[in-house]
């Protein structure tokens, strides 16, 4: 897991601003926020294997309090592990975040600790993905703490159909702060270094079972008036893809200050 060059993770990404554009204006608090994707591809035997590797990376960069890096980890339920970092720009892909461990660490100790978790992997990826505010839904009093199971939803669309899709997106969002629903959600957007362009959106809950149950709630809450505004979404989607995951506190890293 070399995580060179700010190559941190999903949900699961050419550059937000030049894929899509909205119908409303645009405000500062509603800028989509951007984030640096690592992506191990682990293979089942070697999770035991890449999971203590992992929890020792943490572990050094806490004994040495490694600044200018931090991540949240994400293991998918199919073998991939997911390192996610929020990043101000592209150039902050440049710098060498690992730099200071091999320093403190000491180089052959740092350097033997990820050829150890390169063996645990064939294959591994990095790419940008976009937060995007303005079509995330948070209503007052929701929170994700303590929520770590995930459910992912990546709705695939033709570049063509990217104002329709984030118009469609909108319309969601506002039926749902019509109707009152109490469950939010998170929308992102691909970015660099995906090969298609989609939306994600991420359900939090304590379980599996918690958010089916939530999703319940939300189709009483809906009624009938969500089937004409979900499809309109719909029907611009070429591709859907679900897929479950966990965040992980015990493999993430966030320095003191």
């Amino acid at each position: 897991m070399k995580l060179l060059n700010r190559g941190l993770l999903i949900l699961v990404l050419a550059l937000f601003t030049c894929n899509i554009s909205f119908a409303q204006e645009e405000k500062k608090e509603d800028a989509p926020i951007m984030f640096s994707v690592h992506t191990d591809n682990v293979k089942f035997a070697m999770m035991p294997q890449y999971e203590k590797l992992a929890k020792q990376l943490k572990e050094n960069c806490e004994k040495h309090n490694v600044q200018g890096v931090d991540w949240t980890a994400i293991s998918i339920e199919d073998g991939r592990y997911v390192f996610v970092s929020q990043i101000e720009n592209m150039a902050e892909l440049d710098k060498n975040i690992f730099a200071e461990l091999f320093e403190k660490m000491g180089k052959e100790a740092a350097g033997a600790m990820f050829d150890k978790m390169d063996e645990c992997y064939d294959s591994h990826s990095n790419s940008i993905t976009h937060y995007i505010p303005a079509l995330s839904y948070h209503p007052e009093g929701y929170s994700s703490e303590g929520k770590n199971h995930r459910e992912y939803h990546f709705l695939y669309y033709a570049p063509k159909d990217g104002k329709a899709m984030g118009e469609a997106m909108e319309g969601v969002k506002k039926l749902f702060e019509a109707k009152g629903v109490k469950n939010g959600y998170s929308v992102y957007h691909s970015g660099f270094g995906s090969e298609e362009s989609y939306f994600m959106v991420s359900i939090a809950g304590t379980s599996d079972m918690s958010i089916a149950q939530g999703g319940m709630e939300n189709d009483k809450l809906l009624g009938d008036e969500k089937d004409a505004t979900f499809f309109n979404v719909i029907k611009l989607t070429t591709k859907y893809d679900q897929v479950e995951g966990t965040i992980r506190p015990d493999l993430s890293y966030y320095p003191k200050k």
